[in-house]
């Protein structure tokens, strides 16, 4: 049985990005294709317009786009959580200005599954649909410190702050337990912080954080206490209405 090329090429695409813990260029993805760059530009505009990619606002790389939020495993489990939560972070948005987001844990990474951009004229890159470490974004070392999950088998430094050591790593979410919430401090990309807390169902698991990112030159360090307890707040409102629901 014969195969459509140019969909299968288009396909892999989609799975690169989807897997990649960074953006990626037209030159890495042609490689990967083994296609020459202007026929790789091409299926990458066509995804472009359907939603499937986007191109990262901060450079000429793409990355995973907002439609794969309906496609990469918002399922039964996640959709749900999708539908309860996007109120609440439009509320957790208005509030502290920054982009909000929700994510479970997913293939040993972290997924964005519900996510309100800010209104801001400067922010950071969002989308629904993303797969980010876990060792370095506030989302997921919430839910390496609060669930039942392993650590990440590799912890690979995306910045010069990034956690690197596994006893350090370790030590780290202990920190995060004491005081309730996670943060990343430029941790995963330059110029952005963000911080996260837990959400946890009727049964007491965490099954799910909420957070915030914004570039650093708004989410400034003396800022952290108050947005902090207003992430916080929003992971037990949360967590009340998931113990009022199925979910988990």
């Amino acid at each position: 049985m014969s195969i459509i090329k140019s969909l299968s090429r288009g396909l892999t695409i989609i799975e690169l990005l989807a897997n990649s813990e960074t953006s990626m260029g037209v030159t890495e993805i042609s490689k990967k294709l083994d296609v020459d760059k202007s026929s790789a530009t091409r299926l990458i505009q066509t995804l472009i317009e359907h939603g499937f990619v986007m191109k990262d606002p901060d450079s000429r790389r793409f990355i995973i786009g907002p439609k794969m939020g309906n496609l990469i495993k918002l399922t039964d489990e996640a959709a749900p959580l999708k539908r309860i939560s996007l109120p609440l972070l439009t509320k957790l948005m208005e509030q502290t200005g920054e982009n909000s987001h929700v994510a479970i844990y997913s293939r040993e990474k972290c997924l964005v599954v519900a996510d309100i951009e800010s209104t801001a004229q400067l922010r950071v890159v969002s989308g629904e649909g993303r797969l980010i470490p876990n060792h370095c974004t506030a989302i997921g070392k919430t839910l390496i410190a609060f669930g039942e999950h392993p650590l990440p088998k590799e912890l690979p430094a995306h910045t010069p702050r990034t956690i690197t050591s596994r006893n350090q790593f370790k030590l780290h979410l202990e920190q995060i337990r004491d005081r309730g919430f996670a943060m990343d401090d430029e941790e995963h990309e330059y110029g952005v912080r963000c911080m996260a807390a837990p959400v946890f169902n009727r049964s007491g698991k965490a099954v799910a954080s909420i957070g915030i990112s914004g570039p650093t030159v708004r989410v400034t360090l003396d800022k952290v206490p108050e947005l902090s307890k207003i992430v916080m707040e929003a992971g037990k409102e949360l967590s009340a209405l998931l113990k009022q629901s199925d979910f988990g």
